[in-house]
């Protein structure tokens, strides 16, 4: 009896040691290896948990990146939760019944692009994966401006300029005309990187002596594989010759409403400064005879007054 009972008790043993070691056959974690993500926007890191058995619980889900020295991103245990801002089970409802424990980021950044660690807990055994995040970012679509900017002559030298943030890495910036010609050897490229760890682009292109011929280009944006991320157009903005027409046509039209008043108002200015010279020289020369009519008939007294005393002479003589 005794050695039947010893027997039954390292059985029971044996047995619980075994179910021990072997706890983590009864479930498992299934993700994929590479994830990818884009940066502003949500990602998901998908993990399942898939049980041997049926109506198993979740006791423990930690969701953690690999390296680093935070706390849990996501940390649940015993129908309590510990989210990290931004970082959220990707089911809504989720609950300890619930074998998807895939981790959502609300809003991806370029910092978390690396490798994750998920480990679950349950009431049959525990499991762990480590899944990795590649985060991408794309450049905006790009903006476009000139200096000059409008009412450009014929002939004149015009500089053009492409500008595209976003990127996660140094991108490139190509120039055609309208016709399809590549002229991007012929442009400056500056790639800066900026404080959210992405990359802005700046290029300029100038047509030397643009025509209205030629009055169309695009500039597109691509990432570092070669990739097209974006693109722009911009059209020269050259004087229209319709508006140079209708400004011609307005001198025209309108400068006889300022002449005609001119031309009359010199008229009569003109008439009457010569109306006044003519009255002054007529009030000079009646000025002139009504002085000199005395002396004249003074003088033709005496003349005839010394005639008269030479025929008396002349009579006394001949007598």
């Amino acid at each position: 009896m005794t050695s039947a009972t010893s027997l039954l008790f390292f059985a029971i043993h044996f047995a619980c040691i075994r179910a021990g070691n072997s706890s983590e056959t009864f479930v498992k974690l299934e993700c994929k290896t590479e994830y990818h993500g884009v940066y502003g926007q949500q990602s998901i890191v998908e993990c399942i948990v898939k049980p041997v058995v049926e109506d198993v619980t979740i006791i423990t889900v930690t969701w953690k990146r690999v390296g680093a020295a935070a706390a849990n991103l996501l940390e649940y245990h015993k129908d309590k939760m510990d989210p990290t801002p931004g970082f959220e089970f990707a089911e809504p409802s989720w609950n300890k019944k619930n074998m998807n424990v895939s981790l959502l980021l609300t809003n991806t950044k370029m910092a978390d692009n690396g490798e994750y660690e998920c480990e679950v807990e349950t009431d049959v055994g525990t499991a762990k994966a480590t899944p990795n995040l590649s985060v991408t970012a794309k450049y905006k679509t790009p903006t476009m401006s000139s200096i000059p900017d409008t009412n450009i002559q014929e002939n004149t030298d015009v500089t053009i300029f492409c500008n595209s943030t976003g990127g996660h890495q140094k991108g490139l910036i190509w120039w055609f005309d309208q016709s399809g010609n590549n002229w991007t050897r012929s442009a400056e490229l500056v790639a800066k990187e900026t404080d959210d760890g992405l990359f802005s682009l700046a290029s300029k292109f100038t047509v030397l002596k643009a025509t209205s011929s030629y009055t169309n280009y695009t500039c597109k944006v691509l990432n570092v594989n070669g990739a097209l991320e974006g693109k722009a157009s911009f059209e020269i903005q050259f004087v229209s010759r319709d508006l140079g027409r209708k400004a011609d046509d307005l001198d025209s039209v309108s400068t006889p409403k300022w002449l005609a008043p001119v031309v009359v108002i010199g008229s009569l200015i003109v008439g009457l400064l010569t109306a006044l010279l003519i009255f002054r020289r007529r009030s000079a020369q009646r000025a002139r005879r009504q002085s000199t009519l005395p002396l004249m008939s003074g003088h033709q007294t005496d003349t005839r007054h010394d005639e008269d005393v030479e025929a008396k002479g002349l009579n006394s003589d001949s007598s």
